[in-house]
């Protein structure tokens, strides 16, 4: 056990993920719902072959980025489980570590 040490995880970035992630989707969708007013506009006064391949290009674009919020939901439910569960080994641990020798005498007696 010479080359084991003590870590330390700070989940302050995992916490601030959780919580600024809704700014997140709000800021994309803002922008998206701009670039579709800018697109709308510019789509509706002009005509011909370069308009409609435009548009058809736009169009693409947006349907494959499609939704930034059920990407970072997907994130957040996996980042949320992580510190659920990493708070959860820290309880446990600390409650060890606050007397480890009845855990051992459980174990014996069991």
């Amino acid at each position: 056990m010479a080359d084991s040490a003590f870590v330390s995880a700070d989940i302050g970035k995992i916490e601030k993920f959780i919580s600024e992630s809704s700014s997140a989707v709000t800021e994309f969708n803002a922008i998206k719902d701009k670039f579709g007013s800018i697109n709308s506009t510019l789509v509706s006064k002009w005509k011909g072959v370069g308009a409609d391949s435009y548009k058809h290009e736009t169009d693409h674009i947006l349907e494959k980025i499609g939704s930034v919020k059920d990407v970072l939901d997907a994130i957040s439910t996996s980042v949320t489980d992580i510190k659920e569960n990493y708070t959860a080994l820290d309880t446990a641990l600390g409650d060890f570590n606050k007397n480890p020798q009845a855990e051992e005498d459980g174990k014996s007696a069991g």
